[in-house]
């Protein structure tokens, strides 16, 4: 991050400019006031205000020479208007904040460059570089650059929820990059090769496993995953502190929000035992992390092994009293009744998917793989407790589809759901209505009352939005402070009815700000699905053109299209 800071154009330029008008002031006069000072750096503003960092300096006594436009709008908290030359750290931040930026300038001008994070009173999080401006080894004064790094933060805080998902299965699990580097990697697989964290996070992969290994058992799985495709395969792996191990192998895409495969997680499950144990199936029931039965045709069990009591907590003699059937949640029990059958007619169920409950009252998600014997009317099953990958599944997909800021969901949500939408609606003849919607003159509440009013009026927006909508409606986040929604089975004087409540809901919204009670007003465009609509864009399209004519025709209104 400080790399890319230091290298940052604009700011060298400036800095190259703040070096020679203060070496001249030096030669001039060393005691020149502040207009002239003013003056002096007033030609530097149109290049610094092109940079999106934060940008300010000062001299040797600390005061304020120049700022651009993204510190005075986002980071001087204190500051009433345009900043003055002369201003010190008190005029223009908290007094914690400016006690500590002293105390940095102090540093900077003895000769040392400072690198380091700092969060703003907007709750961003900024990576900050003073360095000493210098001429001819003398400090002058010193440049702070600032780069917004919140949303690196963010997705740090993601990968942290992830390694704390991971953490507690015994499976060995890595993430993997293109350039074969470990991202994250669990417990289990650093105590499996018997190496430190930060010794596994700096190994590269085909190094950790071996090199021959990759090339014969791993290399075009994991091409194949980062193609987007899943993988299972089995293999044997050499292991410092398990050994030889026989492993039952996942390679599973890990996509970006361009939907492309970023990276790989790679799940390993040692399926050694169980293949050692195939002549001696008492001894796999016993030994297998997995649940295992056998069943009659009416679903009550004949043999199962211990895993059933340790994931679900019944005992053996509780289970076998009653059909397995009764463990699962009433909501799963028609789609499992059906699965059932098809056994007993003779499929094989490979992967089937549900919800068992647990002694506590809890319950497990549980993958099923069968296989039904016709002659001996028996069913033999292995059962895998997923709850783990399933909460993982639900975590990574409410990353993808959910609007991080306002919780609303994302702009793909909406697309992929409102698409089925006028699927159905064509089919079945119903109305269906689009509306976009426009936060007006949003840019003026971001550079008035700053980004953190900017996203509290977002946010309660959304939430006077989805109380005006119902369930069945779809509501989502397009970008910016552009919103939209689709109002099913609305007929167009209903979905006008609806447009002018929330319109009329967000002009009563208030917001409490530092200059007072904040109010906002919102433009709406609004279409109906018609028979020449064969997609969503064509309808969305309207609805854009409509919201435009709202804006055009004055804005805080609903134009139809």
């Amino acid at each position: 991050m400080t790399t890319e800071l230091k290298n940052d154009p604009c700011f060298q330029r400036a800095c190259k400019h703040v070096v020679g008008l203060l070496s001249q002031l030096r030669q001039a006069d060393a005691t020149v006031g502040q207009a002239e000072l003013k003056q002096a750096f007033e030609q530097l503003t149109d290049l610094i205000d092109q940079c999106d960092d934060l940008i300010w300096f000062v001299n040797r006594q600390m005061q304020l020479l120049l700022a651009n436009g993204k510190s005075r709008d986002s980071f001087f908290e204190l500051l009433d208007g345009d900043p003055r030359p002369g201003l010190l750290s008190s005029d223009l931040l908290s007094p914690n904040a400016a006690e500590y930026f002293d105390q940095l300038y102090r540093r900077v001008l003895s000769g040392t460059t400072m690198r380091f994070n700092h969060t703003g009173t907007n709750g961003r999080v900024y990576a900050m570089v003073l360095q000493p401006i210098q001429l001819e080894g003398e400090a002058l004064g010193v440049s702070v650059l600032g780069h917004d790094i919140t949303e690196v933060h963010r997705l740090e805080e993601h990968l942290r929820r992830f390694e704390l998902l991971i953490s507690s299965t015994p499976d060995l699990i890595a993430l993997i990059d293109r350039e074969y580097r470990h991202l994250v990697v669990n417990d289990s697989y650093i105590g499996a090769f018997n190496k430190t964290r930060d010794e596994v996070l700096k190994l590269d992969f085909r190094d950790l496993i071996g090199r021959e290994t990759f090339h014969t058992d791993v290399e075009l799985h994991l091409e194949i995953a980062f193609s987007g495709e899943t993988v299972l395969s089995e293999f044997w792996l050499d292991l410092p502190e398990l050994g030889r191990r026989l492993m039952s192998v996942t390679f599973q895409p890990l996509r970006g929000q361009d939907l492309t495969s970023e990276s790989v997680v790679i799940n390993y499950r040692d399926i050694t035992a169980e293949k050692q144990a195939e002549d001696d199936r008492q001894r796999v029931f016993d030994v297998s992390l997995d649940m295992l039965c056998v069943t009659d045709f009416s679903g009550h069990f004949k043999e199962l092994n211990r895993a059933w009591s340790r994931i679900l907590g019944w005992s053996a003699d509780e289970l076998k009293q009653k059909p397995w059937l009764d463990l699962v949640l009433e909501e799963d029990r028609d789609v499992t009744r059906d699965a059932s059958l098809r056994l007993n007619q003779g499929d094989t169920l490979v992967g089937f998917e549900n919800r068992c409950r647990c002694k506590d009252g809890s319950f497990k998600w549980l993958s099923w793989s069968a296989y039904p014997d016709m002659e001996r009317k028996l069913v033999f099953s292995v059962i895998r407790d997923i709850s783990t990958s399933k909460q993982m599944e639900e975590e990574l997909r409410h990353l993808a589809t959910t609007d991080p800021l306002t919780g609303a969901n994302n702009r793909r949500y909406f697309i992929d759901h409102v698409n089925t939408e006028v699927k159905r609606c064509r089919r079945h003849g119903m109305p269906l209505a689009i509306l976009q919607l426009d936060v007006d003159h949003f840019k003026s509440v971001n550079d008035s009352y700053g980004h953190d009013i900017g996203d509290e009026v977002l946010i309660k927006l959304v939430d006077c939005c989805l109380g005006m909508l119902r369930e069945t409606d779809l509501f989502c986040r397009f970008g910016g402070e552009e919103f939209a929604a689709a109002l099913v089975q609305t007929d167009q004087d209903g979905a006008m009815l609806v447009c002018e409540r929330i319109r009329e809901a967000i002009a009563e919204m208030t917001i409490r700000t530092r200059q007072g009670e904040l109010s906002v007003t919102a433009s709406i465009g609004l279409t109906m699905l018609t028979a020449d609509d064969l997609s969503i864009d064509s309808v969305l399209k309207r609805a854009d053109n409509a919201l435009y004519r709202a804006k055009n025709n004055g804005r805080d209104q609903v134009v139809l299209v």
